[in-house]
């Protein structure tokens, strides 16, 4: 890893994100020519500026991007959704009651990005657009973060576990790699409150979806005869929740928009409980009435 490396996160702790998009883009870009001369002074360099962060994302290297860019990334459209999050729940709370320049201050409060301000104001139906906009590339980021280090999420989510242990070598993809990036990023995910938040929100959410599946899981001879057999129910429930999070980020995006003390994701998941197990009913009824109709035919048959 190198300085260019280390420059996003403290770009995002500082709120300068519009310089940290311009940075991450022109190396992500420029920066992977591979006739790109790095020794010629007089070559333009960091030429990209004000770039549209919602543009879409067909610029990435997905298969062998750079990790701690793509890291930060993620890190910023996840800060832009937490910043959605808190408008919506700003209208929420006082909708109507304030006169529209009063709303409009309490928004620009309630936000820490300066390229949230463009959301500062606007209708419901462009704020929405905003959110699915920003969560579908959050779920695009994520899941090009998996291709490159499958250990991310549980490094991640895990930090202070892993921090005291920096690694000082690593190879692409490994799990030091993931111990280096943390060394120098942590403390950027940690100071944006609401990201790490929804993050263990979704896990647990995957986690209480995931519940009834572990007995069966560890009852195969796939899990009986593979590394990690000797794990307990609740070490299996945690590893499935966290391979599952962000399968699950949309319900706990829900979630924190919700005033309801029940959560959304909670009934949800109850009421495809009860249609499962009511499909399940019908299909025993279903197949009792078979039976009784064999016999009832077979008794027919035997006083013939």
């Amino acid at each position: 890893m190198g300085v260019r490396d280390l420059i996003p996160p403290m770009m995002l702790q500082l709120d300068r994100d519009q310089e940290c998009y311009d940075f991450i883009k022109w190396y992500q870009t420029e920066g992977q020519r591979s006739d790109y001369d790095w020794g010629n002074p007089d070559l333009p360099f960091l030429e990209v500026h004000d770039a549209n962060v919602l543009e879409g994302l067909q610029y990435l290297n997905v298969e062998r991007g750079d990790v701690p860019h793509i890291s930060a990334l993620l890190l910023l459209k996840l800060k832009l959704l937490i910043d959605v999050i808190a408008l919506t729940l700003t209208r929420q709370v006082i909708p109507g009651q304030l006169p529209p320049e009063l709303g409009e201050q309490v928004e620009m409060h309630v936000i820490r990005s300066p390229i949230s301000h463009q959301w500062v104001g606007k209708s419901s139906k462009e704020l929405k657009n905003a959110q699915q906009k920003v969560q579908s590339q959050v779920m695009f980021i994520a899941s090009s973060m998996r291709n490159l280090n499958e250990h991310y999420v549980d490094v991640l989510l895990d930090a202070e576990k892993y921090l005291p242990n920096p690694a000082d070598y690593y190879s692409p993809g490994s799990f030091e790699e993931m111990l280096r990036i943390l060394q120098h990023s942590y403390s950027a995910w940690w100071q944006h409150e609401g990201v790490l938040e929804i993050l263990q929100s979704a896990k647990v959410i995957a986690g209480k979806d995931s519940e009834d599946e572990i007995e069966d899981m560890m009852d195969t001879l796939t899990f009986r005869n593979n590394p990690g057999s000797d794990r307990s129910k609740e070490e299996m429930l945690d590893d499935v929740s966290r391979n599952r999070l962000w399968g699950y980020l949309d319900h706990a995006v829900m979630d924190a928009m919700s005033l309801s003390k029940d959560r959304p994701s909670d009934l949800e998941r109850l009421r495809l409980k009860a249609e499962w197990e009511a499909a399940e009913r019908e299909e025993r009824e279903f197949e009792e009435g078979d039976s009784d109709e064999v016999y009832e035919w077979e008794d027919s048959d035997d006083s013939d």
